[in-house]
C-alpha cells in the first residue's frame, strides 16, 4: 500500500507543478510515461477523456492555474493484486476545487482509469 499511495501522491505532484508552471518540460513526459497507453479518465463533468486528448490538453496547459498544490487525503486501497490495484482518496487543490476520486492502476502501477467526482 505505502508504494500505492507514494505514486498517487508524486503522480499528483507531477500533474500540479505542470499546471503551476514549475515544472520543466519533461514532468509532462514523467506524466504521460506513467498512464497505461487504454488509460481514461471521466472527469468531473462526465466527458471520457481518453490518453491522446488529455496528453494534449495538457501541453497547452503549463502554468494554467499559478501555485496549484494538490493534496491527497483519505487515500484506502479497495483492491490490490498483482496485476491491478484499486484506490480512492480525497483530491484537494489549493484553489478551492475538492474531488473523491478512484483510481485503477496495473500492477506495474501505471495509470488505467480515474473517475473523478465533484464534492460540492
Amino acid at each position: 500500500m505505502n508504494q500505492l499511495y507514494a505514486e498517487v501522491v508524486r503522480h499528483h505532484e507531477h500533474l500540479a507543478s505542470w499546471l503551476s508552471g514549475e515544472a520543466a518540460p519533461d514532468v509532462l513526459d514523467t506524466f504521460h510515461g506513467a498512464h497505461h497507453p487504454d488509460f481514461v479518465l471521466v472527469a468531473i463533468d462526465g466527458a471520457r477523456v481518453d490518453l491522446p486528448a488529455l496528453m494534449n490538453a495538457l501541453s497547452t496547459s503549463h502554468n494554467a492555474v499559478p501555485g496549484l498544490k494538490i493534496d491527497i487525503e483519505q487515500f484506502e486501497v479497495v483492491t490490490h493484486t498483482p496485476d491491478l490495484a484499486v484506490c480512492r482518496f480525497l483530491e484537494r487543490h489549493s484553489v478551492g476545487s475538492l474531488r473523491r476520486v478512484t483510481a485503477v492502476l496495473t500492477g506495474e502501477l501505471r495509470w488505467l482509469a480515474v473517475q473523478e467526482t465533484p464534492v460540492l
